[in-house]
């Protein structure tokens, strides 16, 4: 069944469009239950019915047109019960509603499960048989399981199918993901596509057969190149017989062969890209359908060759091609290297499939100032390519090919979030004094970002966290001791006389270096931060000894461990901290210096951190709050997949307790203590935290101002009161209403934009 399964899901990921994967889907699950029907039903929420998509087995001319309420017959039975219902006399149910235009009235047996994606009933499978029997528990737990696995596929063919059916009827597309870097940006979509496979490609039409047919030709002319180079290198070391398989790629890229095929596709006005991806895919199938174990392994040879091609292809479109004035940068996995490509002042906004509004790569956008969400449905990403789209990152909306309404709405939302930001600049000399004479001390969040850090000394009272691995990620290996304390010493030397607390090399994760993989199935419970470190001393001594050189004349170096959830692992580190001062000491100070040993820290992102720090209190000279990974680990969020972003919420009840637990903590063992997660950026979260004891708060520059701007007009027994209603609280919805209330009681009304407005103009 396994084997049966998982054709039938590969069959139908290949089809071009959503008719006819669900037309294959039918067939091949008739075929496979040796039923006499299978049909599926889609549901309508504009209409609040079920519609027949595909049959085989009944009437159709019914599909497309026959229709069911969703609380009418089995199949809303089975919608609303959200659970698969087998019956071996369907007629006899008191649900059972006859419909003669689908000319079900011989059919007796009846299993139907839903098909559900991300909490949302996207539809109905239905199975008959004229025989009244009950299906077998294997044959329902087959057509479950093959629910649950195409669920996102229909999903997802289903958002494919509706944007072509806008871009026909020139309406405007809406794709929902999760807002991570807030903002509005208008721009042409800029697809970058590092990995293309055939899955991701759209198939679409061109007007220049021409210029296609000589795209395909180049492709194939530098994939014969690259046949030859590797048959070459490999030739001295293996047998004339193993290299012979590139003879047999090369006979397959001849025009007899491939290059036939391709031609009639683009004969018909398929473009190169689309008609590469038809003879691929239909060469696939038919050799995986062989019986033969030797034909079938060509089935990989096949891909392999149409893998090559398409890459030269697109290599040689990406070449030509230029980043738009306003470019909206899409992807499947944003990377720091894509941000990087794109020249700075072209880049408006970030669009990606995977990853979530708090990764890393996230946060990176937030720090940059550019608007941001993550999350969307993952369909083929290149018709997006080259169209005009707006970018809605506080509504975590992609519209696309938007109406010259909705972008004149957009363009004046965009001015009035710009009067916005300048209200904040105009105070950014003023210090962050509460209404009550409260100061607060706002730090810079650095390191990300590094053509930005110099510009943002001014604006701050000195860095709460410095990310070093930003440094590392940039290079193609470690470096050495003398370029780290070049790069601290520039830093230290900037924010001077301010403190600046420098996290020591801090990755795994989703953060990772290209000359260090660290390949792990759960990376963020695995082996980063403090743990690589003390495994690697000899990388921990030459950083540690970098810093404390770069700090010599200066005394404003902090440094803080990351990732820390054993006391024994403080241990470690400060006596590593201890002989590396001893060696610098011995090695490098001249007898009239004398070694500073700079203040040690941990950060309080483990939740065993919480519960330690009477004995950490001891140890350690300060300590700063990670809230993101705090929250992840609370929560068993994994806030890198969008799947469960939602959950993500460091509003929610336990996580708002925790904090509120280790200020307390820390003011009775008299620990200096900070926070340096996104919650401290988001005026909202700053101005819980203020209540429960923070004064020192860590944050992206792009949020500094906006939050000093809040707290200089409220009082901190304001503040303390919402602090009250919060914690009272026993759901994260509770908590985000009384906040809501309460920023616009206190006229932040307009800091609570949701773009509600901009709906009804789609």
């Amino acid at each position: 069944m396994l084997a049966t399964l998982r054709s039938i899901v590969e069959a139908v990921a290949q089809q071009g469009n959503l008719q006819s994967a669900l037309n294959c889907f039918v067939s091949m699950v008739k075929q496979a239950m040796r039923t006499e029907c299978c049909s599926i039903y889609f549901a309508d929420y504009s209409q609040d019915n079920f519609v027949l998509m595909a049959t085989d087995g009944l009437n159709k001319k019914a599909v497309g047109t026959f229709r069911m309420g969703f609380t009418e017959g089995l199949v809303g039975l089975v919608a609303q019960r959200e659970e698969p219902i087998n019956i071996a006399h369907a007629q006899s149910h008191p649900r059972f509603r006859l419909s003669p235009e689908v000319n079900e009235e011989g059919f007796n047996a009846f299993l139907s499960v839903p098909v559900v994606h991300q909490r949302k009933v996207l539809g109905v499978i239905v199975v008959q048989q004229k025989m009244a029997r009950v299906f077998s528990h294997d044959e329902e737990s087959f057509l479950i399981t093959l629910s649950a696995q195409l669920a996102s596929q229909l999903a997802n063919a289903e958002v494919q199918s509706l944007l072509e059916q806008d871009a026909s009827s020139h309406r405007t597309s809406v794709l929902k993901g999760v807002s991570s870097a807030p903002g509005i940006a208008l721009g042409h979509g800029y697809v970058v596509l590092p990995n293309i496979v055939f899955a991701s490609i759209e198939s679409q039409k061109a007007d220049d057969l021409e210029q296609q047919r000589q795209l395909f030709h180049q492709a194939v002319a530098a994939t014969r190149q690259e046949f030859h180079v590797l048959a070459k290198t490999l030739s001295s070391d293996l047998p004339k017989e193993a290299v012979a398989v590139f003879e047999v790629y090369q006979q397959l890229l001849d025009a007899k062969s491939l290059g036939k095929q391709v031609e009639q596709e683009l004969q018909q006005g398929w473009n190169a890209k689309s008609s590469l991806k038809h003879v691929i895919e239909r060469l696939f199938a038919q050799f995986d359908t062989m019986t033969d174990p030797y034909i079938k392994e060509r089935a990989i040879d096949v891909q392999d060759i149409g893998q090559r091609v398409l890459n030269h292809m697109v290599s040689t479109e990406q070449a030509v091609k230029q980043y738009p004035e306003n470019t909206i940068l899409i992807a499947h996995t944003l990377t720091p290297t894509m941000l990087a490509q794109v020249p700075k002042e072209k880049l408006k906004g970030v669009v990606s499939v995977h990853g979530s509004a708090n990764s890393h790569a996230s946060i990176l956008t937030r720090a940059m100032g550019i608007p941001a969400i993550w999350g969307i449905e993952d369909i083929p990403l290149l018709q997006f390519d080259g169209k005009e789209v707006i970018l809605d990152a506080y509504a975590g909306r992609l519209y696309i090919s938007p109406s010259q309404v909705l972008i004149n709405e957009y363009i004046e939302i965009k001015h009035k979030d710009n009067i916005l930001h300048d209200k904040f600049e105009a105070e950014h000399e003023l210090p962050p004094v509460t209404l009550d004479g409260e100061r607060i001390s706002l730090l810079l969040n650095a390191g990300l970002d590094l053509s930005t850090d110099p510009l943002s000394a001014k604006f701050c009272d000195g860095v709460g966290l410095y990310r070093t691995e930003a440094w590392f990620m940039q290079k193609g290996q470690f470096p050495s001791q003398a370029e780290q304390e070049s790069w601290y010493r520039d830093v230290l030397t900037r924010y001077h006389p301010e403190p600046v607390i420098m996290r020591t090399l801090d990755i795994g994760g989703d953060k990772v270096l290209d000359y260090f993989n660290i390949k792990e199935e759960n990376p963020f419970l695995g082996w980063r931060g403090i743990r690589i470190s003390l495994d690697h001393p000899e990388l921990f001594l030459d950083q540690i000894k970098a810093m404390i050189k770069a700090n010599a004349g200066l005394g404003n170096l902090q440094i803080m461990l990351p990732m820390v959830g054993h006391t024994e692992e403080i241990d470690e580190a400060l006596a590593l901290i201890e002989q590396a001062c001893f060696e610098l000491q011995e090695e490098w100070a001249d007898q009239f210096y004398q070694i500073d040993k700079p203040e040690v820290g941990v950060m309080l992102e483990v939740p065993s951190s919480v519960y330690l720090l009477p004995e950490w209190s001891k140890k350690v000279d300060f300590c700063s709050v990670g809230s993101n990974d705090l929250t992840q680990y609370l929560l068993a969020v994994d806030r890198s997949n969008a799947q469960v972003a939602d959950l993500f919420d460091p509003y929610h009840p336990s996580v708002l307790r925790v904090l509120n637990q280790i200020a307390k903590q820390c003011q009775e063992y008299e620990l200096p203590f900070s926070l340096c997660g996104e919650l401290g950026g988001e005026p909202e979260g700053a101005i819980l935290l203020i209540a429960m004891g923070y004064r020192r708060l860590s944050m992206n520059i792009s949020s500094l101002n906006k939050v000093k701007w809040v707290l200089r007009r409220l009082n901190v027994t304001d503040m303390e009161r919402l602090l009250d209603a919060c914690l009272q609280q026993s759901s994260s919805k509770s908590v985000h209403r009384i906040i809501k209330e309460f920023m616009i009681e206190h006229d932040f009304a307009e800091l609570l934009y949701t773009s509600h407005q901009a709906k009804g103009a789609s």
